[in-house]
């Protein structure tokens, strides 16, 4: 592939492939989708060969990008190869526009949602991401993971081992990535290997000087000794900081994956991802810019296998 540069930044060292990512909280409105469609852009944009998986029985992501067709389409139906372990793998890739490969939900998902249990999660990893992975055809493959309180969001997180989890403000959402913490992802079996790669605190537009919903959600992930470890560095303020930002000792940051409208209006409006977007515009705005970053150093984190302290 060749890479498009805008926006992105070489890593050191040799990126880790064969890794599978879901990215998503089991709770709705949280931004996943659509950073997982720009996640998975970014990694292709920096040469590697991706799958793009849309888990989300709504398909949200799957019609905006023009799959309608496939989406309403009852023979895409994962259920066969994932279950009953007939059919071949590539029945259910289409290529996208830009350099990544793609596998579209359908109205059949519900069917697949029905068929899995608890005992029975690990069939998505056996049966179609370990395959694909082993085969070498992708260096990653990134799970939109279905989102709410599903067997498929379920068997996502056990098919990946390795999630990204969007969290925006809100009590809502602080007690969603609590209940997902605490009933899936501290749940998974030891031989999973299970690792978090990144939380991000996404959609983020308040001014954190002060006690608003941004700012409790800031400060409580960057001061837990749990879940700090896991911010990346444009979402990490040291403890000690706080107290010289209300004391006025030091410049306000600006944290956090920030709601930008160009997120959604380069799906909504143009049917692509966001970076691919800015491409055709004449400028970016200095948000646009730092959310680009701040999507490439996720994608980084990927490579990376995770958060590290630089």
């Amino acid at each position: 592939m060749t890479a498009n540069t805008l926006g992105t930044q070489e890593t050191e060292a040799e990126p880790i492939t064969g890794q599978a990512v879901s990215v998503n909280m089991l709770k709705g409105g949280v931004g996943k989708s659509i950073l997982a469609l720009n996640i998975a852009d970014r990694l292709a944009v920096r040469g590697h060969d991706v799958l793009f998986m849309d888990l989300d029985p709504n398909g949200h992501i799957t019609e905006s990008l023009g799959y309608e067709d496939v989406f309403s389409n009852p023979t895409h139906d994962l259920t066969n190869i994932v279950i009953h372990e007939y059919g071949e793998y590539d029945e259910y890739i289409y290529p996208s526009d830009w350099e990544w490969d793609f596998v579209p939900a359908s109205v059949k998902l519900s069917t697949l949602e029905s068929e899995l249990s608890d005992t029975s999660i690990t069939l998505l990893k056996k049966n179609f991401i370990q395959p694909l992975l082993d085969s070498g055809e992708y260096d990653f493959i990134i799970m939109d993971g279905g989102g709410e309180w599903s067997h498929i969001a379920k068997a996502a997180y056990g098919a990946a081992a390795r999630t990204i989890i969007p969290i925006p403000p809100g009590d809502m959402n602080r007690s969603g990535f609590k209940r997902t913490y605490e009933r899936v992802i501290s749940e998974m079996p030891e031989e999973l290997d299970f690792k978090i790669l990144a939380i991000v605190p996404n959609m983020i537009t308040e001014y954190i000087k002060h006690d608003k919903a941004d700012r409790r959600l800031l400060e409580s992930l960057n001061r837990s000794a749990t879940f700090s470890k896991y911010l990346p560095s444009f979402a990490r303020i040291p403890p000690e900081e706080w107290d010289a930002i209300d004391a006025g000792e030091m410049e306000v940051p600006k944290p956090g994956l920030r709601k930008n409208s160009n997120l959604e209006n380069a799906l909504e409006e143009e049917n692509m991802p966001f970076g691919r977007y800015l491409e055709m515009q004449e400028s970016m705005s200095e948000n646009d810019k730092l959310t680009l970053e701040h999507v490439d150093e996720l994608a980084r984190i990927i490579e990376r296998g995770g958060v590290t302290n630089e």
